[in-house]
């Protein structure tokens, strides 16, 4: 190597002398220095080969998400639709076919018992508990033992008489859906005696001095505003109002005949024509009422 480097260096000191080179001939093999280039140039292109290992990675982890859907498709399997077996039909076996048909024939067999009958109910206005008085040791006088002859029933709901009939101030009014009642007492109380055989008893509490004569309200066309002791109940007791609707005519005061019993009264409206019958429920507060035709 050291010699064609010599050799070189003459050839060009002599080319630049103008003297020719006296090896002239060899320089062809000046064409095979570009052979030294690639002595140099192997080494460089090994490191290039250790970056693609690094992309080898990469596709390993996009390979861990594709598992996760997997646990979501063991899932499904949770809805039990293994209910199918219940809705297969089991045929029945002879043997229980036998057992109907036995049965069957048992039941043309048996005797069939009737059913006791019930007695009838009590009447619906009997108060709860009260004793059933059938007779009493002394009739109730006048129009009041009539009535009580002529319907039984009266005296079981009420009992025996108590004292003697007494006159007692009264007014009475009629109203859309029954009436009221209004007994000087004592105590003074009024009553208000729905169609539907009930009445509630209230406190007369009435002052001429204190309490309104009326409500001004004006009633509907042929109907009554109720005033003084029946228009403060009426007011005063929505159950009152609701129950009876609007009075039908004015009330209409006279001297009626009470009749005390054991649970309730007897009165005798002269202004109705009528005995009314009040039925005391335990407590008095209120109970059943009928009314009939009669004088005392």
């Amino acid at each position: 190597m050291r010699n064609r480097l010599v050799l070189i260096m003459l050839s060009l000191l002599a080319a630049c002398a103008g003297q020719p080179a006296p090896e002239a001939a060899e320089l062809p093999t000046l064409a095979a220095l570009p052979t030294a280039a690639p002595t140099d140039s192997p080494t460089p292109p090994t490191p290039s080969a250790t970056p693609t290992t690094t992309f080898t990675a990469a596709p390993t982890a996009t390979a861990t998400p594709s598992v996760t859907p997997s646990a979501t498709i063991t899932d499904t399997p949770s809805p039990t639709a293994t209910a199918t077996p219940t809705i297969t039909p089991m045929p029945l076996p002879t043997a229980d076919n036998e057992g109907i048909a036995a049965l069957a024939a048992l039941a043309l067999r048996a005797t069939i018992v009737p059913l006791p009958t019930l007695p009838p109910a009590p009447p619906a206005f009997i108060p709860t508990g009260a004793p059933l008085t059938t007779a009493c040791p002394a009739p109730p006088p006048g129009g009041f033992g009539a009535l009580t002859a002529a319907d039984p029933t009266l005296t079981a709901l009420i009992g025996c008489p108590v004292g003697v009939p007494l006159p007692v101030s009264s007014a009475a009014q009629p109203y859309e859906r029954g009436g009221m009642l209004w007994l000087a007492g004592p105590p003074p109380a009024v009553y208000a005696l729905f169609n539907t055989g009930r009445f509630s008893r209230y406190d007369d509490t009435y002052n001429p001095n204190t309490d309104p004569f009326s409500g001004g309200e004006a009633p509907p066309p042929g109907l009554v505003e109720p005033v003084r002791g029946f228009g403060k109940v009426w007011r005063t007791f929505p159950e009152v109002r609701a129950g009876l609707g609007w009075a039908l005519a004015d009330e209409a005061g006279a001297t009626a005949t009470v009749l005390f019993f054991e649970r309730g009264q007897m009165v005798y409206l002269p202004q109705r024509g009528e005995i009314v019958t009040l039925a005391n429920d335990p407590g008095g507060a209120g109970g059943t009422w009928r009314a009939a035709a009669g004088s005392p």
